[in-house]
């Protein structure tokens, strides 16, 4: 389940450690991919603790757990970072998304049924409701993050390959870590918009080559922009 969430403060009165560690996981990786923490910010214990109501062991578990999926990074006897960012890294991120979601759609089409179709079909009109039916070039809220990753993980719910699944749930919040930090009020692309619509069409009619097509073109174009606008001189040279 995608989570971006926000809320009050974290509830602390269960009694396990794992259920604090957890909320805290969620809670430091939504405001890294909404770009509240930002690229090289130091992530000192008194921060932490007084922005997430926490102690440090539950908050150096969740930091550890960050790390593991490279949003965060540990400086030796110097603590937490929040993981930096550069044209190599995005070119990265983009790359292995692309090849690792066209894998699970074709493994999704492999095993399309009825509940398939529908979780799709839901998922596209929570993501419509999010953003109020019409482009959302930023800034992005935590419900449009949310309603836009359940329809992209929606469509590679059938894929039953639960530890690709997980790898690309980690490329998922780098990539939208990456779009929210390039908001800069650009003029909308009208056609990443409508991608949305046309997968969900592509997987409606069982069309597996097509529904590849345009994923990759819709992937192409959604970030397209992010490297314009946080690296122009990158994209520059590789056009």
């Amino acid at each position: 389940m995608f989570s971006i969430k926000k809320s009050d403060g974290f509830d602390d009165s269960s009694e396990s450690g794992d259920t604090l560690a957890a909320q805290l996981y969620e809670g430091l990786r939504d405001d890294i991919i909404l770009a509240t923490l930002k690229p090289g910010q130091k992530l000192t214990m008194e921060l932490l603790k007084e922005r997430y109501d926490a102690g440090m062991t539950p908050l150096r578990e969740a930091l550890y757990r960050l790390s593991s999926s490279m949003l965060v990074t540990i400086e030796n006897r110097r603590g937490f970072r929040v993981a930096p960012v550069s044209p190599m890294h995005l070119d990265e991120v983009i790359r292995t998304r692309e090849e690792v979601e066209t894998l699970l759609l074709r493994a999704a089409f492999e095993n399309a049924d009825v509940a398939w179709e529908t979780r799709i079909v839901a998922a596209y009109h929570a993501l419509m409701r999010a953003s109020g039916s019409k482009p959302n070039y930023g800034p992005y809220t935590a419900d449009w993050e949310g309603a836009h990753g359940e329809f992209h993980f929606a469509l590679l719910s059938a894929a039953r390959q639960p530890m690709l699944q997980d790898f690309h749930r980690s490329l998922w919040d780098h990539c939208s870590r990456y779009r929210n930090l390039a908001y800069s009020g650009r003029a909308p692309v009208t056609t990443v918009f409508d991608g949305h619509q046309q997968l969900m069409e592509a997987a409606m009619s069982r069309d597996v080559e097509l529904g590849c097509v345009l994923l990759k073109w819709h992937i192409t174009l959604a970030t397209s922009h992010i490297k314009s606008a946080m690296f122009p001189s990158a994209a520059a040279q590789a056009n």
